[in-house]
């Protein structure tokens, strides 16, 4: 089991609460952060992110997902999200996040996701983490493969949103190909 509380050089992972939900509604509806992510709903209320922090801790009871509050170290204040949902049976990871408009370009998400990947390696056996971006979201795809990760496949017509089929690209980094 992944800690509640993760720790990078500027950064702190921890999980959502109800306090963070007025930040969480605020920073989810942009139409960056609909456009760019998969599973985000649009408008985002205040019972998605209810919804959500339900998720976060029923999941990492079960131990199937661990979901992340990214904040600066120092500072409460939520900037977006990152997290592992965790498939045991087949041994394999697959991430998501999301950053919200002020925090975007300042390298926080490439941190989160960096931490996320080694202490996933260091403490479970997984053997692969994966993760898909939309085709049209370059930096997503760059986060992914700053931390190691490789361009694996391009996923034709893989998913509907809002009516549309979408293309995705999907990375991924195996055990044996990452270094701390």
């Amino acid at each position: 089991m992944l800690p509640a509380e993760i720790t990078t050089v500027r950064l702190r992972l921890t999980l959502p609460g109800v306090a963070d939900v007025p930040a969480m509604i605020a920073l989810a509806n942009d139409p960056v952060v609909e456009e760019m992510t998969l599973t985000m709903p649009y408008p985002y209320g205040e019972a998605d992110a209810v919804a959500f922090i339900n998720r976060a801790n029923v999941s990492r009871k079960e131990g199937s997902a661990f979901m992340y509050a990214i904040r600066l170290k120092g500072v409460d204040e939520f900037m977006g999200g990152v997290g592992l949902h965790i498939d045991p049976k087949y041994g394999y990871g697959e991430l998501g996040y999301w950053m919200g408009a002020p925090f975007r370009g300042k390298g926080y998400v490439t941190e989160a996701v960096g931490a996320l990947i080694d202490l996933a390696f260091e403490t479970t056996g997984l053997v692969r983490i994966q993760a898909m971006t939309r085709d049209h979201n370059h930096a997503s795809g760059k986060i992914l493969l700053n931390n190691g990760m490789q361009r694996e496949a391009v996923m034709e017509d893989h998913t509907i949103k809002n009516g549309e089929v979408q293309t995705v690209i999907q990375y991924r980094i195996l055990r044996r190909e990452w270094t701390k």
